[in-house]
């Protein structure tokens, strides 16, 4: 073998072993975080408000709607928003406020935007008709068991907790492309979560399920301050931990409903929060590189023309991520499309290889029907 080839030789083989390093990292990092207490003996429940910003309806939205009518709390508000008066969301609202007539439910329809990002100004719009201090943002895709509140809000009323945030799996898979969305969010996106909670703290928040306080909110600088950034969630937990608060995460695990993706469009959105990683993180997203073993590992054996060394290296590679994997994604966050998928595992990193080297490339994403491109420190501006 000539010396640049085994120049890049030696650099795939260090990196596969650290990326098996960093598998067993993350299986240490999520035992240690689930076999912990949440922490909080605090036992108030105070009345909440949940906030939803909705753009369109998603895949079974009445079904994860109606769970947030059914939650196991004394005292909380619903609201619901929407941007459009057409909105293909507004007739489940309606029947949602027609069959829980005994919930407090509230819908805003405003079109007025403070800045780029449509869903940060849907919530500023709907932050008028928010009653009570407690303030619970949950994606519109997300459903939740009936005891969320009891579990989270506890934490929040501690005294420098100003944010907590919730893991998350995905509860079906009804196309190919949703399958490589969901297990990827259980073996490669959540486990990455712990290990940076392990390393540095939680200095970011996930987007499913944010609970925090109008107090912390206006700390922040309150919606404005997030209006114009791809990664409004991160943004958010990132300016909280900046500001001298906590930010708690949660072992309450609630669950997304990807829709009927197509290859193309899962694509698209997998780049688009790479894309938010990259822009919010530039130097850790490098570092990422260590969490594409199988793919390193593919690429040794290409480079050393299949020896038996390379091949060896791969089949350890993808034993111990397959193995870490099912330790994380089915054991702590029990997650049945992984189980049911996990020998799909190492094709979705293949994919996932690729998608962290599109996101190095790409300056533009695709949101909601809208183009945006990404600028400094993760901006975002609409272009046609």
């Amino acid at each position: 073998m000539s010396p640049i080839p085994s120049v890049i030789s030696f650099l795939l083989v260090g990196l596969t072993i650290t990326a098996m390093l960093y598998y067993l990292l993350s299986l240490w990092a999520a035992v240690r975080f689930f076999r912990q207490p949440d922490g909080s003996t605090n036992s108030a429940l105070q009345p909440v408000t949940i906030m939803v910003p909705l753009c369109g309806a998603d895949l079974g939205a009445y079904e994860s709607y109606a769970t947030l009518c059914r939650l196991d709390y004394p005292d909380y508000q619903i609201v619901f928003g929407v941007s459009d008066s057409r909105d293909s969301s507004l007739p489940i609202i309606n029947r949602l406020i027609a069959e829980f007539p005994g919930r407090d439910i509230a819908l805003v329809v405003r079109p007025d935007l403070i800045g780029q990002n449509l869903k940060i100004s849907n919530l500023h719009n709907m932050l008028a008709r928010v009653k009570h201090d407690l303030i619970v943002i949950i994606d519109s895709d997300v459903r939740v068991r009936e005891d969320l509140l009891r579990k989270i809000i506890p934490m929040l009323t501690e005294e420098r907790v100003g944010l907590v945030t919730c893991l998350y799996r995905a509860l079906k898979a009804p196309t190919l492309p949703a399958v490589v969305e969901a297990i990827g969010i259980t073996s490669e996106l959540q486990p990455n979560v712990l290990v940076a909670r392990t390393l540095e703290g939680m200095r970011f928040a996930l987007g499913a399920v944010m609970a925090t306080t109008r107090r912390t909110l206006n700390a922040v600088g309150g919606f404005p301050a997030l209006a114009d950034y791809l990664a409004d969630d991160y943004i958010l937990g990132n300016l909280v931990w900046k500001s001298g608060y906590e930010v708690r995460l949660s072992k309450t695990v609630v669950e997304t409903t990807p829709g009927h993706f197509s290859f193309r469009a899962m694509m698209k959105h997998q780049i688009r929060l790479a894309r938010g990683i990259r822009a919010c993180r530039p130097w850790s997203y490098l570092g990422l590189v260590v969490t594409h073993g199988t793919a390193l590992a593919s690429l040794n054996i290409l480079i050393n023309q299949g020896s038996w060394s390379s091949l060896r290296l791969l089949v350890l590679a993808v034993s111990i991520r397959m193995a870490t994997a099912w330790q994380i994604g089915v054991r702590r966050l029990e997650d049945r499309i992984l189980r049911r998928y996990i020998w799909f595992l190492p094709i979705r990193d293949l994919l996932g290889f690729a998608t962290w080297c599109s996101a190095l490339l790409v300056r533009r994403v695709e949101w909601r029907g809208k183009r945006f491109r990404i600028g400094k420190e993760g901006k975002i501006v609409r272009v046609e």
